[in-house]
């Protein structure tokens, strides 16, 4: 697989790499790509690569540093780094033009939380005379809070520039699945609704020749030897430790539809409490979980904030792999396959709503001052809403993860027209939009005045007006 995008990133590494000495903290979760680009920018370049493996011990983790040291910028053998001080000094002060990896930077502080220290000292005394790029990764992020952002952290302020690598964009999936061979653009569909933006599982598409969702659940989940079988458990563990066990209980509590934190906590044995803690981990050191709160109120005050799970993968094990763990444990694939079936629809139309809305905010931003989802208690809810005080406009859009036709569109729109109390905002200007796999009739609904987008729109990295214009969709099965 070729690699893509992440032009800025490659771009932020250039002018970094240009006005040495320069130091970024890349950081990310697992699976999202960061080795990647990291491998990608050090081709052709004067660079040492070092993984930090947190199950060796100290003296067997340097002796291997120090080997690739010495491989790497031709030393000879019998040049030596006693510790890592000195293999950090050398790097920094006296190996001149170099770009220096650090992969899992994070487990530095559980081999020896000294080598942290020392660096802190050796970037504070000989940082100004040296000729290197240091760029330190990791996934586990809430260790990489406690190294680099945390108040009083060793290396607090010490980095140039610090990037949060996230997931790619629908477009960019369905560019690699065509890419790889998987034609039929509801299959891409299928399977960006499964994985999401993580490059990591669509390596594992192209390597298992997975063309459908029927062939990426056999292959890649439901199989006793399926390499994303322990997946979820290994990101949970890694991210959170002992605490990991929790962390699933409240995972399966959102993906169960449960969103405000009193509901949350009825089904977990988590006290209300406590829950902020999980939460903000699940949200600030996985990015798994958003706080939303309705268009135009404010997440940190609004009583109506709602946690939503936003990852697909993660969406889908805890909806239908978690819940029935007996079933998949004793190997009951068929079963699990029957019920996957009958809950795909719902799985795929949140995700492709969850997706879509994020694909539209920023086109709908330019025009509208306010873009969100709206809700209210009495279980009135609106996809997606642009308000724009200025000349007092609104918008409200529909989205369905389905083909409509004309009758079907209409209906749709009829049903939104219908929700326009519902936004406490006095408008003097309401339109009506609607988002889906693709519309029969559109060019007659925008002559009408209504606003459509469809699957082909949100592929378009650029944006889209919604009126006309845009890339079509072509055929594919319904929903």
């Amino acid at each position: 697989m070729r690699f893509y995008d992440r032009e800025n990133e490659l771009a932020l590494l250039e002018t970094l790499d240009a006005h040495r000495p320069s130091f970024l903290v890349l950081m990310g979760r697992r699976r999202v790509g960061k080795t990647e680009l990291v491998r990608r920018f050090l081709e052709g370049r004067r660079s040492v690569y070092l993984y930090v493996d947190g199950r060796k011990g100290r003296d067997v983790l340097l002796a291997e540093h120090a080997s690739l040291v010495r491989t790497r910028l031709g030393l000879p053998d019998v040049v030596s780094f006693p510790t890592y001080r000195h293999l950090f000094e050398y790097l920094l002060r006296d190996a001149g033009d170099v770009v220096v990896a650090v992969d899992e930077f994070q487990r530095l502080e559980g081999v020896d939380p000294s080598i942290i220290t020392e660096l802190q000292d050796l970037l504070d005394t000989v940082r100004d005379g040296s000729r290197a790029l240091l760029i330190a990764s990791g996934s586990s992020m809430g260790m990489m809070h406690k190294v680099f952002l945390d108040q009083g952290a060793p290396l607090f302020k010490r980095a140039d520039n610090m990037v949060t690598l996230r997931p790619f964009k629908m477009g960019t999936t369905f560019e690699m699945m065509r890419d790889i061979g998987v034609g039929d653009e509801m299959d891409r569909l299928d399977l960006h609704c499964l994985f999401g933006g993580m490059v990591h599982y669509y390596r594992a598409v192209e390597k298992f020749g997975v063309q459908d969702l029927d062939s990426a659940l056999g292959r890649l989940v439901l199989s006793d030897l399926a390499p994303l079988r322990n997946e979820v458990r290994d990101v949970l563990v890694e991210g959170f430790g002992h605490e990991h066990a929790t962390y699933f209980e409240v995972l399966s509590a959102l993906a169960s539809g449960r969103s405000r934190q009193s509901d949350i906590a009825d089904a977990t044995h988590v006290e209300p409490s406590s829950l902020p803690h999980y939460l903000g981990g699940l949200r600030d050191v996985l990015g798994l979980v958003e706080l939303q709160a309705p268009v135009m109120e404010d997440p940190t005050r609004t009583k109506k904030g709602r946690y939503v799970l936003r990852d697909n993968y993660f969406s889908f094990y805890f909806r239908f792999i978690y819940p029935n763990s007996s079933l998949y444990e004793v190997g009951a694939y068929d079963e699990l396959r029957r019920l996957i079936d009958a809950g795909w629809g719902g799985h795929m139309g949140v995700a492709f709503e969850r997706d879509a809305v994020a694909a539209m905010r920023p086109w709908l931003l330019t025009e509208f001052r306010s873009v969100g989802g709206h809700w209210d208690r009495k279980g009135n809810e609106v996809d997606l809403v642009g308000i724009d005080p200025r000349s007092r406009s609104m918008l409200l859009v529909e989205v369905k993860a389905k083909r409509l036709d004309l009758g079907e569109a209409r209906r749709t729109l009829r049903a939104l027209e219908g929700k326009k109390s519902v936004v406490p905002y006095e408008a003097r200007d309401v339109s009506l939009g609607l988002v889906c796999v693709a519309v029969e009739g559109r060019d007659e609904l925008e002559g009408e005045g209504h606003r459509v987008w469809e699957l082909g729109d949100l592929l378009e990295r650029r944006g889209v007006r919604g009126s006309g214009g845009g890339s079509r969709s072509g055929g594919g099965r319904g929903r």
